[in-house]
């Protein structure tokens, strides 16, 4: 998540925790509900505080849908480009997770698999979800290792991957 959004999602939280606990507050009678309703009707009476409140209340609307979209979208279908001496191959995220995913599915002691491939600076960076057999030779620590290197191999060998800066993997399961 780029750093912008990870502010826009800061700034909702904080907005909506703010409206929470005065709603809650005025609800539980710590804030008198009189005393919210006339300070909110003196401030509407004037027009720079409405245009304020006008703005404000347009950017939280704005936020509320753009969030929640941006964050459903990014997984839609991210591309990672390769550049080569003919030129330039774009691969799915999503297509080369599938592949990967596969290749892990067929390793003995792996069930269940789920793979996330993120474009990063220089290369990518994978996060793989797996469940693993508990009497795999070598214990889970040996099963992790081969699976990262596996991971590592198929994207750098491949699909032409130039550099895998990270695979960070995470056994839910133990079966």
């Amino acid at each position: 998540m780029k750093a912008y959004q990870k502010l826009l999602w800061v700034v909702g939280l904080v907005a909506l925790g703010a409206f929470s606990l005065a709603g809650f507050l005025a609800d539980a009678g710590l804030i008198p509900r009189f005393t919210v309703y006339l300070a909110l009707t003196q401030m509407w009476s004037l027009l720079h505080i409405r245009v304020a409140a006008g703005a404000i209340f347009l950017f939280l609307l704005a936020l509320s849908i753009y969030l929640p979209a941006s964050t459903w979208l990014k997984g839609a279908e991210g591309f990672i480009t390769l550049s080569s001496p003919s030129g330039s191959l774009s691969i799915s995220t999503r297509t080369i997770s599938k592949f990967i995913q596969r290749m892990g599915e067929r390793m003995e002691e792996v069930g269940e698999v789920k793979i996330r491939i993120e474009p990063a600076k220089e290369g990518v960076e994978s996060y793989v979800t797996l469940s693993a057999r508990g009497e795999a030779e070598g214990g889970i620590p040996r099963l992790v290792n081969d699976f990262q290197e596996m991971v590592k191999k198929y994207l750098l060998e491949q699909v032409g991957i130039p550099k895998v800066e990270k695979i960070e993997v995470r056994v839910t399961r133990i079966f």
